[in-house]
């Protein structure tokens, strides 16, 4: 195609056709120039199609790290769910006279969940420096959120919550008013041993303690719960948005 151009040029040349050698390589300048553009517009639509395929993935990843939050805040939740439930119980007694040590120690069990919520695909996507998974601004908003100030404020109520349950569980131990269970040989009776734990948990300190761990769990559970449906209505939204594309 090149020597049959080079060809016609030369015979205009050589017949000394100046202005229509000149009108030739204006259309072979634009025939160039066209066929630049085809290839970049080739090029350019090859390269979003492999952006295209790889935010898709992104998303189906996402998709997946979400699922495995919302199982891992269920899990959470039944706990803190059994916790409140069984310390509401013991508080909520006028008196303990007819309850078991076992139980009565259940009211200032330390317990807690620690979760952190899955960041790998959201890491890999800021890596990359990639701003937008979806053309659904409102999606792509919605994700961005949740792995930035939603995780934020998330991290802030678990790291309180591990904080807090710790130092209730010095203080109880700290204690030297009676005697925990253990397979271990006991200094004190049971009945001496049982009336100071009653002894502890009526005193205004002592309740004030099992009080505070069980406002802050309730909050704690508040928020799990709350996360829970944002990573779920987050799941359902990624799946409309990937059965549209």
């Amino acid at each position: 195609m090149i020597k049959f151009f080079r060809k016609i040029r030369q015979k205009m040349l050589t017949e000394n056709k100046f202005s229509k050698y000149l009108l030739y390589a204006i259309g072979e300048i634009i025939l160039v120039v066209i066929g630049i553009l085809i290839a970049l517009g080739i090029n350019n639509w090859n390269n979003n199609r492999l952006v295209d395929f790889q935010k898709t993935n992104f998303l189906k990843n996402i998709k997946k790290d979400l699922i495995s939050d919302t199982l891992a805040f269920e899990k959470s939740i039944k706990l803190y769910e059994e916790l409140i439930t069984k310390k509401k119980k013991l508080i909520s007694l006028s008196e303990y006279g007819t309850i078991s040590s076992d139980s009565l120690s259940y009211i200032f069990f330390s317990k807690y969940s620690n979760y952190d919520i899955n960041v790998t695909t959201f890491t890999k996507v800021t890596n990359l420096g990639i701003s937008e998974l979806s053309k659904n601004d409102s999606l792509s908003s919605k994700i961005y959120k949740y792995y930035t100030s939603e995780l934020k404020s998330f991290k802030t109520y678990i790291n309180w919550e591990i904080e807090e349950t710790t130092n209730d569980g010095n203080y109880w131990v700290s204690q030297n008013e009676f005697e925990f269970e253990s397979q271990f040989p006991k200094f004190r009776d049971s009945v001496t041993n049982r009336q100071k734990l009653i002894k502890l948990i009526i005193e205004p300190r002592g309740r004030n303690q099992i009080l505070n761990d069980y406002f802050r769990k309730n909050r704690v559970l508040d928020k799990y719960q709350k996360m829970k449906k944002i990573a779920s209505d987050l799941i359902i939204e990624i799946q409309i948005d990937l059965n549209n594309r």
